[in-house]
């Protein structure tokens, strides 16, 4: 399926934005003494530069061999972690990965296994800057549209509860983390010395990133059905 070169640019934007907030997040997390989940961060850069690949083709400069097995060793990252959270097992025994946090394993293994379908079995670039974009067909992809179709249902329920999940993460709620257990609170400088009581760096900008990502994704997918 053909699609409009001004939305494409559109989407591109978008997804270098990301890109350049999540590096923007890397390096200022420390500085601001908040907390900050590089591997999400490093995710979406990556993420972001292998689509903006995809939409402007002729910005492509990193052929799909490098792509695949980042994104397949990222998918088995996130699941491990994910499992990690359900199970409360070693680092992620911990509550800072609850249901009103920001932090989700399970959402980038999507991204991950979405990205994989977009390179592995379905969109393969075919050459590099100023190539076009093969879009791959019913016939010829290896997981079929039935798939591709899932991963887009998938990717926009995460979206709509990602942005449902944005007012649970005001600012009395990150005043909340200095206090350590039922009834117990310590004063601001001897909570930022632990990286599970420090308040997370701009949660709702980090959640929009994920949002933006997700329907980015989705877009994208839609295109190869």
């Amino acid at each position: 399926m053909a699609h409009p070169v001004g939305v494409a640019y559109i989407f591109a934007a978008v997804i270098i934005t990301v890109a350049v907030y999540s590096i923007g997040r890397i390096s200022f997390a420390g500085f601001l003494r908040r907390r900050n989940h590089h591997d999400v961060s490093v995710a979406h850069v990556l993420m972001a530069l292998a689509m903006v690949g995809m939409l402007v083709p002729r910005w492509n400069v990193i052929t799909r061999g490098f792509w695949v097995p980042v994104f397949a060793v990222m998918a088995l990252y996130f699941l491990v972690i994910t499992a990690g959270v359900a199970l409360h097992l070693g680092p992620w025994a911990s509550d800072g990965h609850g249901q009103h946090s920001t932090y989700h394993p399970l959402l980038h293994t999507l991204m991950a296994c979405a990205m994989l379908d977009m390179y592995w079995l379905g969109m393969p670039i075919t050459g590099g800057l100023g190539s076009s974009m093969a879009m791959g067909h019913a016939s010829t992809r290896a997981g079929g549209p039935g798939l591709t179709l899932l991963l887009v249902v998938l990717l926009l329920v995460a979206a709509v509860w990602l942005l449902d999940s944005i007012s649970t993460f005001s600012p009395s709620r990150e005043l909340a983390l200095s206090a350590v257990g039922p009834g117990t609170t310590v004063s601001r400088e001897v909570a930022s010395t632990s990286d599970e009581t420090r308040p997370s760096l701009a949660p709702r900008l980090e959640i929009s990133c994920h949002v933006a990502m997700c329907i980015a994704m989705a877009y994208m997918l839609v295109l190869m059905v």
